[in-house]
């Protein structure tokens, strides 16, 4: 006749199962986490690529350079709070020769994003 219970053979092997789910579970949320965050990350990548090939557009005569007019901002959905900042990188006299276009926003879970190319002065 055999005792009640469980023996400790069996125990040791619920253990290892259990643990071995749990485990396995960790890993698929944690892949899941990564997954979104480079969904993320290549939606902002190709939202400031939009944006900088809208400006190239926008500034590919001298005069529309030299007026530093800039493209409407309209981030996707999730993104917010875009900014352009320009600088004049260089110059001869008084004339800008190169420019840094940054943009800046505010991605989904609050993380910030911060993108930036250079321009030249396009040929006459």
């Amino acid at each position: 006749m055999r005792p009640k219970g469980f023996s400790f053979v069996e125990v040791m092997v619920a253990l290892a199962i259990l643990s071995l789910s749990i485990l396995i579970l960790s890993y698929f949320g944690s892949s899941f986490t990564l997954t979104r965050n480079a969904q993320i990350d290549t939606q902002a990548q190709a939202y400031a690529r939009s944006y900088f090939d809208n400006l190239r557009a926008a500034w590919a005569t001298q005069a529309a350079f030299h007026t530093g007019a800039l493209p409407e901002l309209n981030p996707p959905r999730g993104f917010s709070n875009p900014t352009v900042r320009l600088e004049d990188i260089q110059s001869i006299g008084n004339r800008v020769i190169l420019r840094r276009a940054t943009l800046e926003f505010t991605g989904p879970q609050e993380r910030m994003f911060r993108f930036s190319t250079e321009i030249a002065l396009p040929p006459q």
